[in-house]
């Protein structure tokens, strides 16, 4: 009996670690997502909304949880809020930022320290976004899902 209790007190353990944390990717107390017009064409207004994912290729082959948040969307222009969680070698941020919107794809840059980094949000048929950074030379790729 007491081998049966401890096994199952291992296995929950095990199951506790491997669970997902609360994230570590900040956002802004003054967040708000405003629904696109019905004007704004579907290939677009299907960008609106938060995003989550893990960016991969990273240093070490490590992951870091990222976010996106699409606030507004008008015309060729929106107002969006890009978050990246803890990692080992950069440190976890937000900012806003103007994207540059075009059919089922945002494109913007923020200034860091060491130069601009640019990231690009493609809208995929299964409703996902294919995420894109590039910094100094650097590439980082993720898939973002919706998040709630």
């Amino acid at each position: 009996m007491n081998r049966l209790v401890s096994m199952t007190t291992v296995a929950s353990i095990l199951t506790i670690g491997c669970a997902s944390g609360p994230s570590t990717a900040p956002l802004p107390a003054d967040l708000a997502i405003v629904a696109p017009d019905s004007a704004v064409p579907a290939d677009v207004r299907a960008l609106s909304g938060k995003w989550s994912g893990k960016w991969r290729g990273l240093a070490g082959g490590q992951q870091q949880e990222t976010l996106l948040v699409v606030e507004r969307i008008g015309g060729k222009e929106a107002t969006v809020v890009y978050s990246q969680g803890d990692h080992s070698r950069f440190r976890s941020l937000y900012h806003r930022a103007t994207a540059k919107v075009e059919p089922g794809m945002l494109t913007f840059s923020i200034a860091l320290r060491d130069g601009p980094a640019v990231y690009t949000y493609r809208l995929q048929p299964d409703g996902s976004l294919d995420a894109k950074m590039e910094y100094r030379g650097f590439n980082a790729v993720s898939t973002l899902k919706r998040a709630t």
